[in-house]
């Protein structure tokens, strides 16, 4: 079983990997937010919305590294271990294709499952508008995997 630091660096490295699409960026930012929240004196071990504003931050340093054009033909990082017979190709499309506000709502909403009030909080925007991205993230993601079937 984890303890709830390791829940926590979990979820901060899966927050990069998928919404930069990078591994070795995603790494690298991935490593410098768990570092960064070590040191800090706020032991909880919850992503709550000053955590979110804080990746963000890291995650905009770090977006410059990417070139959008060569995701959608990107090899999906190694540590996506998938089930035989999946693809991450429907996702790199997604990646591609949609608004980086887009991609961080649907990440942290529905990959990472944290409080929709403290995303909302985290990234400055209102709850419902946080609903429109992640809706719209959906079915842009949707219209891709129906093209893979």
């Amino acid at each position: 079983m984890r303890s709830p630091q390791d829940e926590r660096a979990r979820k901060i490295a899966l927050f990069f990997l998928f919404s930069l699409a990078d591994e070795r960026v995603a790494l690298h930012a991935a490593h410098k937010a768990i570092a960064q929240f070590k040191a800090s004196s706020n032991e909880s071990a919850k992503i709550d919305a000053e955590t979110i504003k804080a990746l963000r931050k890291i995650y905009e340093k770090h977006k410059g590294q990417l070139h959008r054009e060569s995701i959608a033909n990107a090899v999906p990082p190694s540590s996506w271990n998938l089930p035989a017979g999946v693809s991450a190709n429907a996702w790199l499309r997604f990646h591609k294709n949609s608004s980086e506000q887009e991609i961080v709502a649907l990440v942290l909403s529905k990959i990472l499952a944290l409080d929709e009030d403290d995303v909302a909080q985290g990234l400055g925007v209102s709850p419902g508008t946080v609903r429109y991205r992640v809706g719209k993230a959906l079915r842009q993601l949707g219209s891709f995997t129906e093209k893979e079937v």
